[in-house]
């Protein structure tokens, strides 16, 4: 066989080794990896993560009447004082229109004083003519005294006419500053900024007294955290927090702690801290629930790798492409990674994601995930 043969066969040989290799490779699962790297650990306590309103009330009618206009509407922002609901203000006007009425009789009659002020006078002048008489020595000191009792008692009796169209006058306006109040509890108003999440009265309904209208979620939201007794105790405020909402997926929020209650729950015996959480508020809504890791302490130059890699107290390892074990002491733990003190080196690539699929042995190609 020629040379030349010869070297074209070896090509054919060789280039179908590498094709059976490429093949082999292609054929390899992919495991997603993370390389074991010197960073801050952190240590930090877990927590199951609530958002809640602020504040939440069930706006109710004070007064009867029937709902000549409505501006609820489900879902609707509102602010502090917007009119809700305004009541039919007919019966209330014609009773404010009558007191007023009386008042102003009852004023105009208190000018024109009292009806016996003539008598008074006619009284007084008795008394004085009765003194001169005394010191003419033609009346008797108890003639005098008499008429003196005489001006006094009607005096008396006039005071108190007086003052009991006073105290009428006081009573009419003391009635209408009432009616003028009831007038407006006939415009129900929001009690504070926030969204309309029930509406159970409309335009046309007769409301009765202390029927509730509406539901109101104030605007502000609080974020709490349940945390475990043995856990408690180490937090206070300002310590720097993480949090992962259930409805934004992998996506963690720097947060910090605003509050502390120091009473649990009788029930579970978990405490409850309150977080403020970098994130704008049109995103907590109530109801959203989550997980948080609130920091402890920390520890520099430590080496770390995702918490997702580790079962109990192995991990999976990539070595020239095969599959292995090691056993491993964890350190610190944090929302999202792990210190580990013994048992991984520095560089040492761990499988992160699906560990249910290899086992040690196995051959993988490998694709890094950064964290």
């Amino acid at each position: 066989m020629k040379a030349s043969s010869l070297l074209k066969i070896l090509f054919v040989l060789i280039a179908l080794a590498g094709a059976g290799a490429y093949f082999v490779s292609s054929m390899k699962p992919v495991a997603l990896v993370a390389v074991a790297k010197r960073h801050v650990a952190v240590r930090s306590v877990p927590g199951t993560v609530q958002v809640t309103a602020k504040q939440e009330t069930a706006v109710r009618s004070d007064l009867q009447g029937r709902a000549v206009s409505t501006n609820l509407v489900l879902g609707e922002t509102v602010k502090e004082g917007d009119v809700l609901v305004s009541l039919d203000l007919g019966d209330i006007e014609i009773s404010i229109e009558k007191v007023q009425i009386d008042i102003e009789a009852a004023k105009l009659l208190l000018e024109q004083g009292s009806s016996r002020q003539f008598d008074l006078v006619t009284l007084e002048e008795r008394l004085a003519e009765s003194e001169r008489k005394l010191e003419a020595g033609i009346a008797s000191e108890s003639e005098v005294e008499s008429r003196r009792r005489d001006v006094t008692e009607l005096e008396q009796t006039i005071e108190a006419e007086l003052n009991a169209k006073e105290v009428r006058i006081a009573q009419y306006e003391n009635e209408l500053k009432l009616l003028e109040r009831n007038r407006e509890k006939m415009t129900i108003r929001a009690p504070f900024d926030g969204v309309i999440t029930d509406v159970f009265a409309y335009r046309g309904d007769l409301i009765g007294g202390g029927q509730e209208i509406a539901r109101i979620i104030s605007l502000d939201r609080i974020v709490e955290v349940k945390v475990s007794e043995e856990n408690f105790s180490g937090i206070e405020i300002d310590q720097i927090a993480r949090v992962k909402f259930l409805g934004y997926g992998d996506d963690t929020f720097d947060a910090t702690v605003s509050k502390t209650l120091p009473v649990a729950d009788p029930l579970t015996q978990r405490y409850t801290v309150h977080l403020e959480v970098d994130i704008p508020t049109e995103k907590l809504f109530p109801g959203l629930t989550g997980e948080a890791t609130i920091t402890l302490d920390e520890r520099d130059k430590a080496i770390i790798i995702p918490g997702t890699a580790i079962i109990g107290d192995r991990v999976f390892v990539v070595e020239d492409g095969v599959v292995g074990m090691k056993k491993i002491q964890k350190g610190y733990g944090s929302l999202t990674n792990v210190e580990i003190l013994t048992g991984l080196d520095e560089g040492e690539q761990v499988i992160v994601e699906d560990l249910d699929l290899y086992k040690v042995g196995d051959q993988v190609r490998t694709t890094e995930k950064i964290f």
